[in-house]
């Protein structure tokens, strides 16, 4: 395996596989996810479990069960459809209930990620970034910002960007769904991936990403995106002067051929990423993907050769 190749998907894929399409019992997720971080070749693609923060307590009681449960490392979502007004509070009774799955173990499983959709869009102002920041702070938690792509939604994204830039917040965005309306087009990801680089704020992406290479979905007659593609251009973005639309000229290339990965480095086209960037930069800028499967991206992954 290329060294670039395993930078690049170094702990990338969070499982998500409560969630749609694959929407697993609680017990089924749970112990797929700890079998593959134990003994599956790929361990080292896998990241972290993805549960809700109201589901926390019925987690605890199948983790307790098993004796590896602190190979269990989590990012926890907060409970969605807060109105504006309420987001504070919510956010304080997710930690609350954080707190909660923490005491009583021994040696248990890691909480150090905390994620919460914001309610219709509307651009964030510094002094909330702050509120926020310092409450997840206090609780030990790195936090992403879902955006909503409601109407709109780009109009109030620079300063968005303004105001998370040198915190420890980042964003997420959504690049798919169950409906052909839920996934962006390439010119949305590529200004979400501009405007985060510009302002350096470190992001992450969730849904429709199950495959590295972009891809036509006959049913839903859509174009889903390719993680090596998303991830690919955030990378590039980050280390050359890229345009907006050169990074959607890289989420769009549906050749493989472009796509090289040497111990040296990963490139697209003349555009290159040395390894030794990869690394820092999937810690600092574009950071993982949540999959509802995890076997999906690994068994392209090897057919492509790449692992």
């Amino acid at each position: 395996m290329k060294a670039s190749v395993k930078a690049l998907l170094n702990q990338i894929i969070d499982h998500a596989g409560l969630f749609p399409p694959a929407r697993l019992p609680m017990a089924d997720a749970l112990r797929t996810y700890l079998r593959d971080k134990e003994s599956a070749p790929t361990a080292w693609m896998l990241g972290r479990f993805v549960c809700p923060a109201a589901r926390l307590g019925e987690l605890a009681a199948h983790a307790r069960e098993y004796d590896n449960a602190a190979l269990l490392r989590l990012t926890v979502l907060g409970q969605p459809g807060a109105p504006a007004s309420d987001v504070m509070s919510q956010i304080l009774a997710d930690i609350r209930a954080i707190d909660e799955f923490r005491t009583g173990w021994t040696n248990g499983p890691l909480i150090d990620t905390y994620e919460v959709a914001l309610p219709a869009y509307q651009a964030l102002e510094r002094s909330t970034v702050q509120t926020v920041q310092a409450l997840l702070a206090d609780a030990g938690l790195d936090g992403f910002l879902e955006i909503p792509r409601t109407p709109g939604w780009q109009s109030g994204f620079q300063t968005t960007c303004r105001a998370l830039a040198g915190s420890q917040l980042g964003l997420k965005l959504r690049t798919g769904g169950l409906g052909a309306d839920a996934f962006p087009d390439e010119s949305a990801v590529a200004y979400f991936i501009h405007q985060c680089q510009l302002a350096r704020v470190p992001w992450k992406a969730t849904a429709g990403l199950h495959h590295p290479r972009r891809h036509w979905d006959q049913s839903l007659q859509v174009w889903h995106h390719g993680f090596l593609n998303v991830f690919g251009a955030g990378l590039l973005a980050a280390v050359h002067p890229l345009t907006q639309e050169d990074i959607a000229a890289i989420l769009s290339d549906r050749e493989a051929r472009y796509f090289r990965f040497d111990d040296d480095g990963f490139a697209w086209k003349h555009w290159t990423c040395p390894t030794a960037r990869i690394e820092n930069l999937r810690t600092t800028s574009a950071t993982t993907f949540g999959s509802c499967s995890f076997e999906e991206p690994c068994a392209d992954l090897r057919a492509m050769g790449l692992l």
